[in-house]
């Protein structure tokens, strides 16, 4: 196996590059969004999916960045909700 980086031969069981110290292989698995704390963070635990964010920010790009999609929708949805009150109270005063 070569590296991606430098382009030198390493084993193909090597996690780091041994000439330029660059990983060749993610030891936490495949990064793709992690739906299931995308789902508690949208429906139930907003600050889930803000702590997820800075967790996973270097190791799991992926997840982190759809962890703090779904935080800042689920923010906006709040938002909106406590906009909506307001005015629906101010109109009824």
């Amino acid at each position: 196996m070569f590296c991606k980086n430098c382009g030198e031969k390493i084993s193909e069981h090597a996690e780091i590059c041994t000439h330029c110290g660059v990983r060749v292989k993610n030891s936490a698995g495949e990064d793709k969004p992690n739906w299931g704390v995308n789902l508690i963070t949208l429906c139930c635990i907003p600050l889930v999916g803000l702590i997820m964010f800075f967790v996973w920010k270097n190791e799991k790009p992926v997840a982190a960045k759809s962890a703090l999609t779904f935080f800042l929708i689920n923010i906006g949805i709040i938002v909106v909700f406590y906009a909506l009150i307001f005015i629906i109270g101010l109109s009824g005063y």
